[in-house]
This record gives structure tokens, sequence and C-alpha cells, in this order.
């Protein structure tokens, strides 16, 4: 499995204590896997470039914060609402959102 993010960096970027509680750090490493793993199923069957290209980095890093702040949404609620005045709610896949951009990576060439 590519590691696109690691538990420590989603700690980082969702803002946690330089030393969180451990199970803090567990749910982040449960978060980091399941990017890890979900990126990779996206790209199956792509060539991975090395270095990891930063753009999908970033996205795995942004959909790792997104995974990790669920367990903050009670009952799938953000906590804030729309122009409208409806709640927001969290998305069913953290990967959903960036899939315009995992696509530029994982749509296959024809040869």
């Amino acid at each position: 499995m590519t590691e696109w993010v690691t538990a420590d960096t989603i700690l980082r970027r969702a803002g946690a204590p330089a030393a969180p509680p451990a199970d803090d750090l567990e749910y982040a490493e449960i978060c980091a896997a399941a990017v890890n793993a979900g990126l990779d199923e996206r790209l199956d069957g792509v060539e991975v470039l090395v270095p990891l290209p930063a753009e999908l980095v970033l996205v795995a890093q942004l959909a790792g914060v997104e995974a990790y702040k669920r367990r903050e949404a009670v009952f799938g609620v953000t906590g804030y609402v729309d122009l409208q005045g409806a709640a927001v709610r969290v998305a069913r896949d953290y990967l959903d959102g960036w899939r315009p951009v995992i696509a530029r990576y994982a749509t296959l060439g024809i040869a």
C-alpha cells in the first residue's frame, strides 16, 4: 500500500496538540489507513510516480483530516449552515470531493 498520508500528518493538519491522547493517535492511524487504501483503490492499475505527485499528497492530507474530523460531526452535521440556513452534512465519501483531481491521475491512456 502506498503511504499517501500518515497519522502524524493528519493530526498536525487537524490542529491536534503536539502530544495527542492515545485514542486520537489510534483514530488518526485508522483514518490514514483508510485514505491510503481508498486512493490506492481509485488508482488501481495506474503506475504511481515517485516522488508522489504533490497534488495527490495534498488530496490525501485533506481527505485524512476530513475523515478524522467526522467523529466531531454529531449525526453527520458539521456544525455550520449554508447561506440558506440549512445544516451542512459531511459527504458520504471523504474522497468524493476530490474525485476530479484523482481522475486526472486515474485515467488510463489509450495505447
